[in-house]
């Protein structure tokens, strides 16, 4: 489903009444935040904050709090997003230019004019307040293929931005290939896109594959983009905010702390600094912010469903039999995956968990299981632990891979030792005594009329409240 703009989605979500709008002031500093969390637990609705403190602009936040809206961002059941998302990001359909003036542009701000947006101030240890849902867009000097992520941004100084985006990471690897050619690397960051694109966004394609043509064939439609108006980035016409800069050779700050997906602070690294060039932003422009922190925030049901797909071409690549996978909330919807096969040789699980170790997912642990056992179902996959595996045989540890994750207890930066788990049983005829025992015939029999005649309302109770 193609919505033209993000304010399209937003009055969609008002009429299913899944938008609320909060008109008292709210402050940027922690209060905005605590009330996205609480929406965000109860997966509630996406909050709209009409009244900043110290700001102009409205501040939307939490708008994929709940994993149903991710689902309806794309037309789909989010479900069905976790088992196919590889199939939606294919059929890339490359973005067209809008003709006209752009919506994006109908105000256009100087750099100083950062300090006038309602950047929210997350947790306790951060080092200040964070951008944390604008899509940084830059291109490489080579092809001039646009790249699309997200990465925090701390302001500095009245026109400066951190770039958080780690050595290895595909906008560092841009950001890094303009340096070396002594030239300062050029860079948008677009708050408030259209749903897809902003989920696109957390696509795992290879570098060099335009986000936009994924957005494209997310929405089955093309992106239609416009060049900014002080450096030569292309970005979507109808966003809320276009933030444009540049970033210098040889200028790094210290970012951080800042509380991160996996649920812990990321230590203060040295993080590129982005010059901010201009701003530019509708009339009665929305600033978004987007939530992470403790699994699961918004943060996690938008890398989920790319995550997922990665694992199952990943997987698939050495291993035609893997049925389905799950990048488990508990594991922050990176660090631990859990992967169902119909097992054709013993030794195949660790062919399929070596790939997703080595895998640029940043999986820490991986779980086989057999293809009896629902991958979704947390309690069945723990049961397959404890009943088809043992640990001196079906444990491995590899130490010291690379990782590009954020993970505290991490030996060194981009550095983990990572575990698999081989949890299939035997194959051949000796897999009989490993399945759960059946009851010959259990389906033809049903207590329903036996509990509806003694009156049960709801387990642990027959009629009334006392037992």
């Amino acid at each position: 489903m193609a919505w033209n703009d993000l304010r399209e989605f937003l009055s969609d979500l008002e009429r299913r009444g899944d938008l609320l709008r909060i008109e008292r002031e709210v402050d940027w500093e922690y209060e905005a935040v605590a009330l996205t969390r609480r929406s965000s637990d109860l997966e509630g609705p996406a909050l709209l904050f009409e009244h900043m403190r110290d700001s102009p602009f409205s501040c939307l936040s939490g708008l994929f709090g709940a994993s149903r809206r991710v689902g309806l961002a794309l037309g789909r059941d989010y479900a069905w997003l976790l088992r196919h998302a590889d199939e939606l990001e294919r059929g890339l359909i490359d973005p067209e230019p809008w003709s006209g003036p752009a919506p994006c542009q109908e105000v256009v701000l100087p750099g100083t004019a950062v300090g006038t947006l309602p950047i929210l101030r997350h947790y306790e240890l951060d080092a200040g307040r964070y951008i944390t849902a604008g899509l940084q867009v830059a291109r490489d000097p080579d092809t001039g293929v646009s790249n699309v992520s997200i990465h925090r941004q701390l302001p500095v100084g009245e026109d400066g931005l951190t770039v958080f985006a780690p050595p290895g990471r595909h906008l560092r690897t841009i950001i890094d290939r303009w340096h070396e050619r002594g030239q300062a690397a050029e860079i948008a960051v677009v708050i408030g896109a259209e749903p897809a694109t902003q989920i696109a966004s957390q696509a795992r394609v290879p570098y060099g594959v335009d986000e936009f043509a994924v957005a494209g064939a997310m929405r089955g439609a093309p992106v239609p983009m416009v060049r900014c108006r002080t450096i030569d980035v292309d970005v979507p016409a109808t966003a809320e905010m276009i933030i444009e800069g540049r970033i210098e050779p040889g200028v790094l700050v210290p970012d951080g702390p800042f509380g991160e997906y996996p649920g812990t602070y990321s230590a203060a690294k040295p993080a590129p600094v982005m010059t901010v060039t201009a701003i530019t932003h509708r009339r009665g422009a929305i600033y978004q912010n987007t939530l992470t922190g403790t699994p699961m925030t918004e943060n996690h049901w938008m890398m989920q469903p790319a995550a997922s797909a990665m694992a199952l071409r990943e997987a698939r690549r050495v291993c035609p039999e893997v049925v389905d996978v799950n990048v488990t909330a508990g594991g922050t919807t990176r660090h631990h995956v859990v992967v169902s096969m119909r097992k054709r040789h013993p030794s195949e699980p660790r062919n399929v968990m070596l790939a997703l170790l080595a895998a640029p997912l940043g999986a820490k642990l991986v779980t086989v299981v057999d293809d009896d056992i629902d991958v979704h179902d947390l309690e069945k996959v723990e049961w397959a632990v404890n009943t088809r595996m043992q640990a001196d045989r079906d444990v491995v540890i590899v130490p010291d891979l690379y990782s590009p994750t954020l993970d505290p207890s991490a030996p060194a930066g981009r550095t983990s030792a990572k575990m698999g788990i081989d949890a299939t049983a035997p194959t051949g005829e000796e897999r009989r005594m490993y399945e759960a025992p059946r009851i010959v015939g259990a389906e033809r029999w049903s207590l329903d009329a036996d509990l509806a005649a003694a009156g049960w309302t709801r387990p642990g109770y027959l009629g009334s409240e006392s037992a």
